[in-house]
């Protein structure tokens, strides 16, 4: 259910280093949908190949065989609006912000059929919050109340499977590893909540229940065709460089959720690139610093671009932190926004107005656990 706080009380305050990771992976292709707030954003932001890292064939549990499960969480909370690369700082100023909250769990079980070949199966859990205001239809605009919508539940289904180019027992100090697979639309993409409208130029308000914002919804409406890639080179010993990259094509164009205008089905992609020391090789806690790219486009690779998108993307600053104990791996880190930009979609692009504002994050907590059986 909605809840009401009305405007005059207080908000609550938010929360070109990548391109050569932005260029490979748009090369290689893409993920899960990744940007932040209201830009579609789903998935714990991180990649299949990079959580099967070159790492794996160096811990004491032994070679990378068998199976292995993990759990990544991501949060953000967006309440920055952009309209390209420029902040409607306006919006905070006078509370009509629109924030989200939102919270990825990806519960991963990894297959390794050998050192060299494995399989993925990742099931995606969220559960978001979306806050906005309602405004009198006067010529004023008049903010007459804050509400909230929300969605939680099961997002889509995705399984991969990964390879690494060269014989990873043999190159242990540079390898590629690709990944193929496929995102299915397992998530409700027609979450429905209660919103506060106006009656007429009134200030009375009434319920009434339809779909959330594309940014809340579970699913992202279509089938997906995942690419993935994931490199490391040493360049001294207990340093090495890495470029991770996804990318997601969606086929479909759009569809019609209840209540609101049609859905765009779009692409997304992310891409990092950086160094990683290892500071303590006997328990592999290493430290790294990367850029990072990650968004919605404009125009997809296949298919239409049509319905209603934010395209989109954040640049950002990513360091971390990894370790390694036993059978047991974990890492955490949390990429700082440093460029934000609300491109023009289709749509605006053929009326010819500017991009309407969409909400980023100033940063993003992205954190996992893996364990090897």
């Amino acid at each position: 259910m909605s809840r009401l706080s009305f405007a005059g009380l207080p908000q609550v305050p938010g929360c070109a280093v990548a391109g050569i990771a932005l260029v490979l992976a748009l090369g290689a292709g893409t993920s899960p949908a990744l940007a932040q707030g209201c830009i579609a954003s789903r998935g714990s932001g991180l990649t299949t190949c990079q959580m099967g890292s070159h790492h794996d064939l160096d811990m004491a549990a032994g070679p990378s065989s068998g199976f292995e499960a993990s759990v990544a969480y991501r949060w953000l909370h967006s309440d920055r609006m952009f309209s390209y690369d420029a902040e409607q700082k306006q919006r905070e100023a006078d509370g009509s912000q629109e924030i989200n909250d939102s919270h990825f769990i990806d519960i991963g079980v990894r297959y390794n059929f050998n050192p060299r070949y494995s399989a993925t199966l990742t099931l995606p859990l969220s559960t978001q919050e979306r806050s906005e205001v309602v405004r009198r239809r006067n010529l004023a605009r008049t903010i007459l109340a804050r509400f909230d919508t929300h969605s939680s539940g099961l997002g889509d289904l995705r399984l991969e499977g990964n390879a690494w180019l060269l014989d990873p027992q043999k190159h242990m100090n540079g390898n590629v590893q690709l990944g193929l697979g496929v995102s299915a639309p397992s998530g409700d993409r027609n979450v429905q909540d209660n919103f506060l409208v106006p009656v007429g130029t009134t200030a009375r308000l009434i319920s009434v229940s339809h779909a959330v914002d594309q940014s809340i919804q579970l699913g992202n409406g279509g089938w997906g065709l995942i690419l993935d890639l994931y490199a490391y080179q040493q360049i001294v010993p207990r340093l090495n460089a890495f470029v991770n990259g996804s990318y997601t094509v969606t086929p479909e164009e759009k569809y019609s959720p209840s209540g609101v205008s049609p859905y765009s089905i779009a692409d997304s992609y992310l891409g990092r690139s950086g160094l990683e020391w290892t500071m303590w090789p006997k328990h592999g806690l290493r430290l790294s610093v990367a850029g990072r790219v990650e968004g919605v486009p404009v125009h997809d690779l296949v298919g239409g671009s049509d319905g209603f998108r934010r395209p989109g993307y954040a640049v950002s600053f990513e360091p971390g932190i990894s370790a390694d104990y036993k059978s047991w791996s974990f890492a955490l880190s949390a990429p700082v926004a440093l460029y934000r930009n609300r491109e023009q979609s289709v749509a605006e692009q053929a009326a010819g107005s500017a991009p309407v504002a969409a909400g980023f994050a100033d940063f993003v907590i992205l954190c996992s656990v893996t364990k090897k059986f």
